[in-house]
C-alpha cells in the first residue's frame, strides 16, 4: 500500500484513529524526496502520516530501506525526552501516536499550520541569528544526553540508513565524480565511519527546522529523524553550517547575515557541549564534502541552479578538501573572499 490523500484518509479510518463522525481532511506535505507526507485534520485534532519511499525521488538511482521510518519513531522519542531533561519549553519535537510495522507508516502529531519552514525564511531574506544559535544549543544538549549512553548506542546501532542516506549518494558519489579529490574524500568516510560516540540526527539542516512565531510555545519544532544513527557528532554540527554557508554565496548581497547566523549556531553549539566536544577540523574538513556533495551529488540543493553559483561552491570545497582551513572562522574569511571574487 502506498498513501496518497485518499489513501490516507481511508487508512487512518480502517484503524479507529478517527473518532465516530469526524469528517477528517488530508493534504500532502512537503516530505522532501525521501517520504510520502500526509496531514490529515478533523475537528481540532490532525495527525501527520509518513510512509517512506523504496527510492527516493532523485534524479539518480537512490534505493534505501523503508524501515529507516521506525528509527525515526525512536529518535523521536529519545529528542523529547532529551527536551524534557533540559527544560527547553520554547522547543518542541513531534510525537509519536502510532507506529505501523507492516505498511512502515507512522502517525505523529502535527505542528501548527502557523509553523513555516526555517529554509524558508532563510531563503526568503529573514535571518534570524536567535534561532540559529538555539538550535545549535539543542543539538549539543542532545549529544551530550545520549553519549555514553549504552541503551542507545544498542539502539541506533544500525549503520545502514546512515550509509544508503549520506554516505553513499554525498561522499562516494561525489568521490566518482572528482577523482581528484577522491583520497581526501575516502580519509574522511574512514574518519567518519570510525566515529561512533553519541546519537546523530544525520539530517539538521534549516529544512527540518520549523518556525512559529506567533505568541503561543513552542516556537520551533525539529522534524526529520529517519537518518539517525550512533555516529559521529561532527557531522550534525557540518550539515546545518553547511546549509547556512551555501545560502551565503546564494544570496550573497546577504552574505554576511548568513555567515554570522552560521557563526552564531556554531558558538551556540560549541560553549553548550560538554561530555562530546568535536574536534573544530573535522566538522570544517566534513563540511567541505557536504558543500561539493550538494552541489554534485545525488541529491543537489534545488534553488541553485546559476553556474556561477555551483563554480563558487565547489571553489570553496576544493579549498577547504585541499588547503589547510581548520575553523569555522577561516571557513567565514574564504567565503567572502570567494564571494567578493565573483
Amino acid at each position: 500500500m502506498r498513501l496518497d490523500a485518499d489513501a490516507a484518509v481511508e487508512y487512518l479510518e480502517a484503524r479507529g484513529r478517527v473518532p465516530e463522525g469526524a469528517r477528517p481532511v488530508a493534504e500532502p506535505l512537503g516530505g522532501g524526496v525521501s517520504n510520502d507526507v500526509f496531514r490529515v485534520s478533523w475537528d481540532d485534532d490532525a495527525v501527520v502520516l509518513k510512509q517512506p519511499l523504496p527510492d527516493l525521488a532523485v534524479a539518480d538511482d537512490w534505493p534505501a530501506d523503508v524501515g529507516r521510518v521506525h528509527n525515526e519513531a525512536a529518535a523521536a522519542r529519545v529528542y523529547a525526552a532529551v527536551l524534557d531533561d533540559r527544560g527547553m519549553d520554547g522547543v518542541a519535537v513531534p510525537a509519536v501516536r502510532f507506529e505501523d510495522h507492516e505498511e512502515h507508516v507512522i502517525g505523529i502529531s502535527s505542528a501548527p499550520e502557523s509553523a513555516r519552514m526555517w529554509k524558508s525564511d532563510l531563503l526568503d531574506g529573514t535571518v534570524d541569528p536567535g534561532i540559529a544559535a538555539t538550535v545549535g544549543e539543542f543539538l549539543a544538549a542532545a549529544h551530550d544526553y545520549a553519549a555514553d549512553d549504552g541503551d542507545l548506542e544498542e539502539a541506533f546501532g544500525n549503520y545502514v540508513p546512515f550509509e544508503q542516506l549520506r554516505l553513499d549518494p554525498y561522499h562516494r558519489t561525489v568521490a566518482e565524480r572528482h577523482p581528484d579529490l577522491a583520497p581526501a574524500i575516502e580519509r574522511e568516510i574512514e574518519r567518519i565511519r570510525s566515529t561512533r560516540s553519541t546519537l546523530v540526527h544525520g539530517d539538521y539542516s534549516p529544512k527540518n527546522v520549523l518556525v512559529d512565531d506567533t505568541d503561543r510555545r513552542p516556537h520551533l519544532w525539529l522534524l526529520d529523524f529517519e537518518v539517525a544513527h550512533w555516529g559521529d557528532p561532527a557531522f550534525d554540527v557540518a550539515f546545518m553550517l553547511n546549509h547556512l554557508f551555501i545560502k551565503s554565496v546564494y544570496l550573497a548581497d546577504r552574505r554576511d547575515e548568513y555567515v554570522s547566523a552560521a557563526e552564531a549556531f556554531w558558538e551556540a553549539y560549541r560553549d553548550t557541549v560538554e561530555t562530546t566536544p568535536i574536534d573544530e577540523t573535522d566538522v570544517v574538513r566534513e563540511l567541505g564534502v557536504l558543500m561539493l556533495a550538494r552541489v554534485d551529488g545525488k541529491s543537489p540543493v534545488e534553488y541553485v541552479e546559476q553556474v556561477e553559483t555551483k563554480e563558487t561552491l565547489r571553489a570553496l570545497a576544493r579549498r577547504i578538501l585541499t588547503g589547510d582551513v581548520g575553523t569555522v572562522a577561516e571557513l567565514a574569511s574564504i567565503v567572502r573572499e570567494e564571494v567578493d571574487g565573483r
